[in-house]
């Protein structure tokens, strides 16, 4: 029996700004569109909410987090945080917090008046403080609105994973804010250190809570302009307080993500029914490159070359990793495929055994495999320097793998024409042939049986070398392409839609 979804409602306040600031709308439904295409879609279900409020709560009643990115009150400047606005709605959340709901509050949704801030400090742990004893409008809180950087203040909490140590950005951020002291509950996550203020907690832009409900609240009071998600750090923090205060799992590497201008959020989140059902799913999909001491096949180049190509795809969703440890550290029950852009050149530590397992598992369950060019040299006796690597199931796992005492080579890098063999296959059906700079390789060993895909003429052997193939391993589909020697194979747009093509067909998609 599949577990129950998590809900999450991401309630978004009406207009107030100009374009760019406190985009409220814009925000929720990029965050719904970052967490519809995550490889943690099929555990929750993210519902948005325009204007402010519901017309039906019972939205909010079947959550498990609710995120808040709203105007706050100022005096009479602005609107109050929606779920303060009248006795009912105050009520409600106070159910919503009884029972353990998680809360995210964004930005200007911490304004509060004193009176609410007696709850609002037991639901979220701090707010922006406007009011004076005398109900008057006299700032305790503070605003700075020049560039700041952000410091990771706890980077083992679940919400940081993923986040560089520190983001230097453009915004608007609120600080002296009205905490309660020494909360036990709070973890610090984000200061920005050169402000000072009252106590040693003033520079505190970012929080979480344990609250004693079982619920959990993350707060920060950055997110003044809505270019800020175009950061890798500041993306991944927000949807880790997503998953964390849903009660879900936040990956070893953070919740993986890619900014979508607004057509593709639109396409992502608009498309009629009628279409959706028809449209390719989205796959997720495991990309592990790395190996510093082969600079031969320059990971750093290619890796974000094959990125750029699968996101050609809207349906394909990217994670991408440079340890193949990845394969022990994350779930891999998330992802559709994985792609070895990855070789332990002059590395002989290979492989752990809980990768191998985890790898095996993944396999065995039908699991999807793509292996590019060196990657075929991983784990191999032969390997300069690594020999102790040695892992004979790769073998199998991989078909056809280049044995350097086995006379395995390749013709000079040049350029060469390749020719399609099958021309019905869905990875190259309606692909011509091509020219492309790159290594022809000869001699890979293996006696497998494969489904040869293109072929290119070596100028050393003189023979039609197969240069891609499809296979099988314990059930599970496996690509594997011998081109992608360096940043030029991933220029050619054959290359990349083939590759494209590849991820799909080991999905099953």
């Amino acid at each position: 029996m599949q577990p129950k979804k998590k809900k999450m409602v991401l309630v978004a306040g009406e207009p107030s700004h100009g374009p760019g600031e406190h985009e409220y709308e814009k925000t929720v439904r990029l965050l719904k569109a970052m967490l519809d295409q995550s490889p943690l879609s099929a555990q929750m279900e993210v519902v948005v909410v325009l204007n402010g409020w519901p017309e039906d709560t019972e939205v909010l009643e079947q959550a498990d987090a609710v995120l808040f990115t709203t105007d706050g009150r100022d005096a009479h400047l602005f609107r109050d945080v929606p779920f303060v606005a009248s006795p009912e709605r105050q009520q409600l959340m106070a159910r919503l917090m009884a029972r353990g709901c998680g809360l995210i509050l964004l930005h200007f949704s911490t304004f509060y008046t004193r009176a609410e801030g007696a709850y609002i400090l037991d639901w979220a742990g701090g707010y922006f403080e406007w009011e004076d004893e005398q109900g008057e409008r006299n700032w305790y809180s503070r605003i700075v609105g020049d560039g700041s950087v952000l410091a990771l203040d706890d980077a083992a909490h679940p919400v940081t994973r993923g986040v560089e140590p520190q983001i230097a950005l453009q915004d608007e951020i609120y600080y002296n804010l009205r905490l309660v002291p020494d909360d036990p509950r709070r973890t610090p996550i984000w200061r920005v250190p050169e402000l000072a203020g009252d106590g040693d907690m003033a520079n505190l832009v970012g929080w979480t809570l344990n609250r004693q409900d079982g619920g959990r609240t993350f707060v920060t009071t950055a997110g003044h302009r809505y270019n800020l998600f175009e950061d890798d750090s500041f993306r991944k923090l927000h949807l880790n307080a997503l998953v964390w205060a849903a009660g879900l799992e936040v990956p070893a590497g953070g919740v993986p993500s890619r900014y979508y201008a607004d057509d593709l959020v639109e396409q992502l989140l608009d498309a009629p029914e009628a279409d959706s059902s028809s449209a390719a799913r989205t796959v997720h999909a495991l990309l592990i490159s790395g190996n510093q001491q082969h600079r031969w096949h320059n990971w750093e180049q290619t890796e974000p070359l094959i990125r750029e190509a699968l996101h050609e795809d809207a349906g394909i969703a990217v994670t991408s990793v440079t340890s193949i440890e990845a394969l022990a550290e994350w779930d891999l029950s998330s992802f559709d495929t994985i792609i070895l852009n990855y070789c332990n050149w002059q590395d002989p530590a290979g492989i752990s055994e809980p990768a191998r397992a985890a790898l095996l598992a993944y396999l065995q369950r039908g699991g999807g495999l793509v292996v590019l060019h060196f990657a075929n040299g991983a784990f191999h006796f032969s390997l300069p320097e690594a020999g102790a690597s040695d892992w004979p199931e790769y073998r199998r796992i991989v078909p056809r793998v280049w044995d350097h005492h086995d006379d395995s080579a390749h013709d000079p890098y040049g350029t060469f024409t390749v020719e399609m063999v099958d021309r019905e296959h869905p990875i190259t059906a309606g692909i011509p042939a091509f020219e492309i700079t790159d290594e022809l390789y000869y001699d890979q060993r293996g006696d497998q049986e494969v489904h040869v895909l293109y072929e290119a003429q070596s100028v050393v052997t003189g023979r039609m070398e197969p240069l891609a193939w499809t296979s099988s391993y314990s059930g599970a589909p496996v690509v594997q392409t011998l081109l992608g020697h360096d940043a030029a194979a991933y220029e050619s747009p054959e290359v990349r839609e083939m590759l494209r093509r590849s991820v799909r067909w080991v999905a099953n998609a």
